[in-house]
């Protein structure tokens, strides 16, 4: 059996490569990826002049690929990226991993991890939610981390709200990318300063003077 590379990739920025990661990738005949002409592009981008193969996993997918890249692994490397930042973080592969007798990951950006370090928020404790699940709640004295698209970002952040009345919310956007940025919310016409597009990590931190209300089951 051979490796399987966990392999993260730039969220924007392509100088965000490691000299790891980009020697694993133009290294690794099979590339296992969500969209396969985004990653080609980006081997492009890295200077990759040798043929790959490249196997699409996706969430739906997944349970289907397994048995074919676990079948090339029989013979030969096999580097996991997701479209953007560290795979299985809110991104398909977990399976496969979980499958695989030899795991090397190569780390590298994550989206939650580049937000939290810049929030300004507590980094001694912190819990991610990626997406938000049906059922959530945001615990006192820890920071919490959301993934949300620019369609949901206003109903989002309106629920917390509602939940969490006193709560911090830092927003990153667009992290790495020509315009990033990263703000606290305040409490009044905080609505006016949310883009209606690009990616959002948002940010929560319930202190000890905050709101202590739950929400309801």
């Amino acid at each position: 059996m051979q490796t399987l590379y966990v392999v993260a990739t730039p969220i924007g920025n392509l100088e965000d490569i490691s000299l790891r990661a980009k020697r694993i990738l133009l290294e690794t005949p099979v590339i296992a990826c969500e969209d396969t002409r985004h990653t080609g592009n980006l081997l492009k981008l890295l200077g990759n002049e040798s043929p790959k193969r490249y196997i699409s996993i996706r969430d739906f997918n997944e349970n289907q690929v397994i048995e074919k890249i676990l079948m090339e692994l029989e013979y030969q490397d096999v580097a996991l990226v997701s479209d953007a930042g560290t795979p299985l973080i809110s991104d398909p592969g977990f399976k496969l991993v979980r499958a695989a007798k030899k795991i090397v990951p190569i780390p590298g950006p994550c989206a939650a991890i580049t937000a939290l370090s810049a929030s300004g928020l507590p980094t001694n404790k912190f819990l991610f939610l990626g997406f938000l699940p049906k059922k959530w709640e945001i615990r006192p004295e820890e920071t919490t981390i959301i993934y949300e698209s620019p369609m949901r970002i206003l109903k989002t952040i309106t629920e917390i709200r509602s939940r969490y009345s006193k709560s911090r919310i830092v927003l990153a956007h667009e992290l790495t990318k020509i315009h990033e940025r990263i703000w606290e919310l305040g409490f009044e016409n905080w609505d006016l300063q949310i883009p209606n597009k690009g990616e959002f990590v948002i940010l929560v931190y319930r202190g000890a003077d905050s709101d202590q209300s739950y929400p309801q089951e």
